[in-house]
């Protein structure tokens, strides 16, 4: 008696919801806590990003937001997860440039962030840093093609996983510098970065290499960005260094299941565009080599588009082939 009557009462609330005017449900919308899926490890730039906007969207809101991480499958356990949940505004999903390579990659496997999703706004924008590991002894980007050319395939890059953006930006290195490393996947950066310190990997592209680079722990030899980037002076782009058409930005955004209702996307676009840009939030992400994104649809949504066409190109150019 008591599950049907609860069945009941949760039915009603539903359909007073759908009935209600746009005006009327933006007002009442959160009507209860908002959950975050963040598809990569703690401590990843992604999750970085959200729980750095995470105190200022509460407070705009009024309501408390949930962070849960569910890494695995360069992000695609998670994105699967929130594919599927209902599309109220409740559960969003933190995606990723991953998201677009899972989609270049296979198909038909993986969430299409274009179908599956619809944009609330970037939380975050970067460019990936080539690092390298002190223990390879290299100080720069020619020594560093210099050691490869020397060891062809002795050299290990590490990524995020197979299939992900930094695993096809490196395969875009060694087609660019006539190069043959060994790929080494992680399930997230931060897993990666004590083996990069370490020297148990050589390389690898990352989105949080400032404090890494600041204070000695690795090697920067340049960026994957169109010009110079700003929390990163020392580090010129890979276009500067040799590499043709080397631009790839980083980012990350929030994203909710298609169907949800525009009222509590906008809803949630607001409150993420206010939090990302107070003085603490800006600083936050400059001090991880970031810049806060606009938190707005329309951009998120040009860049995913912009990531299909580059990452489906690799693919094709490199014959790259992955296990269905």
């Amino acid at each position: 008696m008591t599950t049907r009557r609860s069945v009941l009462i949760h039915s009603a609330a539903a359909i007073a919801a759908l009935s209600l005017p746009r005006g009327a449900f933006a007002q009442a919308f959160p009507a209860k806590a908002v959950k975050i899926v963040v598809p990569f490890p703690p401590g990843g730039p992604a999750d970085t990003a959200v729980r750095i906007a995470q105190g200022g969207m509460e407070k705009l809101l009024g309501q408390s937001i949930i962070v849960e991480n569910v890494p695995g499958a360069a992000g695609g356990i998670g994105a699967q997860r929130v594919k599927q949940a209902e599309p109220d505004g409740y559960t969003l999903l933190q995606a990723a440039s991953p998201h677009t390579t899972n989609a270049a990659v296979k198909p038909a496997a993986n969430v299409d962030l274009r179908r599956d999703f619809v944009p609330i706004g970037q939380t975050g924008n970067s460019v990936y840093a080539l690092c390298a590991s002190k223990q390879s002894g290299v100080k720069d980007f020619a020594e560093a093609v210099k050691l490869a050319k020397a060891k062809p395939g002795e050299i290990k890059i590490g990524s995020v996983g197979i299939g992900s953006a930094h695993h096809l930006i490196a395969e875009m290195l060694k087609s660019a510098a006539g190069i043959e490393l060994t790929h080494v996947p992680y399930r997230g950066e931060a897993p990666a970065i004590p083996d990069l310190v370490a020297g148990r990997i050589d390389l690898m592209f990352l989105t949080t290499a400032k404090p890494l680079i600041d204070d000695g722990r690795v090697v920067g030899l340049g960026h994957t960005g169109d010009g110079p980037w700003f929390q990163l002076p020392q580090l010129k782009p890979l276009t500067a260094l040799g590499l043709k058409d080397f631009v790839v930005p980083g980012w990350n955004g929030l994203m909710a299941p298609t169907g949800t209702p525009p009222a509590a996307v906008a809803k949630l676009s607001d409150a993420l565009a206010t939090a990302l840009h107070t003085e603490a939030s800006v600083k936050a992400f400059n001090a991880m080599g970031f810049k806060p994104g606009s938190g707005t649809p329309g951009p998120m949504a040009k860049q995913i588009e912009d990531d299909m066409r580059l990452f489906t190109t690799v693919i094709r150019e490199r014959n790259l082939k992955f296990d269905t």
